[in-house]
């Protein structure tokens, strides 16, 4: 255990991280996103759309009541 925790650690005092590199990779996240969120809203509106065309009205008679 103290072996693994160990080279955790010397892994993590190698690590770098480059503010800069968020500048450039920020807007290419939010593009993705975005576009995933594009994505599953037009499946939702096909889905809900589909439903709305292909379902069978059923008309409830009064004279049954």
């Amino acid at each position: 255990m103290y072996n693994l925790a160990v080279t955790l650690m010397a892994f993590l005092m190698k690590v770098t991280i480059y503010a800069d590199s968020w500048k450039t990779s920020l807007p290419v996240v939010l593009f993705g996103m975005l576009g995933i969120f594009i994505v599953i809203g037009v499946v939702v509106l096909v889905t809900y759309l589909l439903n709305k065309l292909t379902s069978t009205k059923k008309k409830k008679d009064k004279d049954e009541k």
